[in-house]
């Protein structure tokens, strides 16, 4: 299934890959290595994509810049298809500039005061200030809320908050932190943290197996006294709260895992068509195309998730058990897809210079980050069961 497109549509589309392909691949291998940060080429990103006129906004706000103009469908495929562009060429670039501007920034957008608003969401949106997302804590991954530690005792007109947090996108080299926290009332708080509070302070990036061009790192907190004012909102229900930030997170990774199995399809299958063995194409061979077309299934119906809302035409109301749903198939797909491509390429794919096997092993950080495979599958049973 090909994506009919619109001549805007198409432009969109070309416009976000040629700057992926000529302006971030070739830093790709630093920021591999750690040499090199992601952010200064997020705010180049920035600049050149003119990218306020698809920051999240306020109700009622009057979108402005270049993308103005762009009729409500063709604003859909924009959002989407800057994701897979992005992705296409780095997920670990897709990874860290998400948790900056979605899980930080389009919280405090929708959630902070007008204060917060302006002085934290905007300059993160913006990408002038890197924000991170602080929920998961050493002993409390899948079991986030009831497993807490980390607390935020009210001090006359400031907040106290103790505990650390870890496998937190951003934390080494975050401006501002949103830290999740047991308040006196038992209740789960977000708190907005600036780095350089007395009592806070970040480890070192973690080594990882993928998404190793995104910094990731805990948080320590040692009696960081913060304002009252940088309580969230002035307080949110925790449960709607976490929820909803989780499901965005989950929409956007299946996003990100259709774009490493769209480019794992193309590569896999353009060296089909070009590796010769026993004196033909491989493609010729049957296994492989058995292979190729079990891998464009997977594709097609990720594509059709990722772009519903689109292909609608409309904005489609998802329940919970649609984006879990969306977010296990299409992030076991991406991983899926990813392997089997390394198979066709055979040794060359076991190679760096083939680029899926890195993809590969971004794929499958998909399948353990803003939930696991098994959590999406029980929140999914109890929204099917509920009342």
């Amino acid at each position: 299934m090909e994506l009919e497109l619109t001549d805007t549509e198409r432009m969109l589309r070309d416009t976000f890959r040629a700057f992926f392909t000529t302006e971030i691949d070739p830093h790709v291998p630093a920021m591999e290595r750690g040499e090199l940060l992601p952010y200064d080429l997020m705010r180049q990103m920035h600049r050149t994509l003119g990218l306020d006129a698809m920051l999240p906004r306020r109700r009622g706000a009057a979108a402005e810049g270049p993308a103005a103009g762009l009729d409500t469908n063709a604003a859909r495929y924009a959002r989407t298809t800057f994701t897979v562009e992005m992705t296409r060429v780095s997920p670990s670039f897709t990874l860290s500039y998400g948790a900056s501007t979605g899980l930080f920034g389009a919280n405090v957008l929708g959630k902070g005061t007008p204060e917060q608003v302006e002085r934290f969401a905007l300059p993160v949106l913006r990408t002038e200030k890197i924000g991170c997302w602080g929920l998961t804590e050493p002993g409390a991954g899948s079991d986030a809320l009831r497993g807490m530690k980390t607390t935020a005792r009210r001090d006359g007109d400031h907040w106290v908050l103790n505990g650390a947090k870890t496998f937190i996108t951003n934390a080494p080299y975050a401006d501002l932190f949103l830290i999740y926290a047991r308040s006196d009332d038992g209740s789960i708080q977000p708190f907005i943290v600036e780095r350089g509070t007395p009592g806070l302070s970040t480890g070192p990036p973690m080594k990882k197996m993928g998404m190793r061009g995104s910094p990731t790192g805990e948080v320590f907190l040692d009696d960081v006294r913060v304002p009252a004012d940088r309580l969230l909102g002035g307080g949110v229900r925790e449960r709607d709260h976490v929820k909803s930030s989780l499901a965005v997170e989950r929409g956007g990774l299946s996003v990100m895992s259709y774009g490493i199995a769209e480019r794992c399809f193309e590569i896999a299958r353009d060296y089909a068509r070009q590796r010769r063995q026993f004196g033909e194409p491989i493609a010729n061979f049957q296994l492989v195309r058995g292979r190729l077309a079990r891998m464009y299934v997977a594709l097609s119906n990720c594509r059709r998730i990722v772009y519903a809302d689109w292909l609608a035409g409309r904005t489609l109301k998802e329940s919970l058990a649609d984006v879990c749903a969306g977010k296990l198939y299409c992030a076991e797909m991406g991983t899926f897809v990813a392997f089997e491509a390394i198979h066709i390429l055979a040794g060359n794919g076991y190679m760096e210079e083939y680029v899926v096997e890195r993809l590969a092993r971004d794929a499958k950080l998909i399948e353990l980050g803003g939930g696991t495979t098994e959590m999406q599958i029980l929140t999914m049973a109890r929204a099917l069961l509920a009342d």
